[in-house]
């Protein structure tokens, strides 16, 4: 799936285009995927009320679904808006640079998912891979040039 794709089918559905009439307020914050064979063609989009500290998401497949306003659990910092325009790496084109350097911890993933979001001062693919070692491997990777930002390795129970 191709975010330019993704965000111009989005924005041209009814759903989106009632729901944005009366929340001009909200901005894209990311774009979600789940790279397993259930989930690889819904793209979760995702726009942030920073008033209101809350996220509504956008399900686009098929067709287009919206959950209602949700809280925002945040760990750091605030949430940026996302800028399409800089996304300038395909999908495809980023999961070949994240392989890359995934193969070098030698581990076996058995799920991994991105999301597309302005973090840390970079527009970036935050790539995330669970491994049978119950190890994450996460790989960041500059939205715009391809640049591998930074990667690492952590045990699963370190997120307990």
């Amino acid at each position: 799936m191709d975010l330019h794709e993704t965000l111009a089918k989005l924005t041209r559905h009814p759903v989106f285009k009632e729901w944005h009439t009366e929340n001009k307020e909200y901005f894209l914050a990311h774009a979600f995927l789940m790279l397993d064979e259930a989930n690889k063609n819904c793209m979760q989009i995702g726009f942030y009320n920073p008033a209101k500290e809350r996220m509504v998401t956008f399900f686009v497949a098929d067709d287009v679904k919206k959950t209602d306003e949700q809280e925002v659990l945040r760990s750091e910092g605030s949430i940026q808006q996302l800028k399409p325009e800089e996304v300038k790496l395909t999908v495809e084109e980023a999961i070949k640079i994240a392989e890359g350097c995934f193969k070098e911890y030698k581990e076996t993933a058995i799920k991994h998912f991105f999301i597309i979001q302005n973090a840390e001062g970079h527009t970036m693919f935050n790539i995330t891979y669970f491994t049978q070692s119950l190890k994450t491997v996460n790989i960041k990777i500059d939205a715009t040039t391809g640049k591998v930002i930074k990667h690492s390795k952590q045990d699963l129970a370190q997120f307990a």
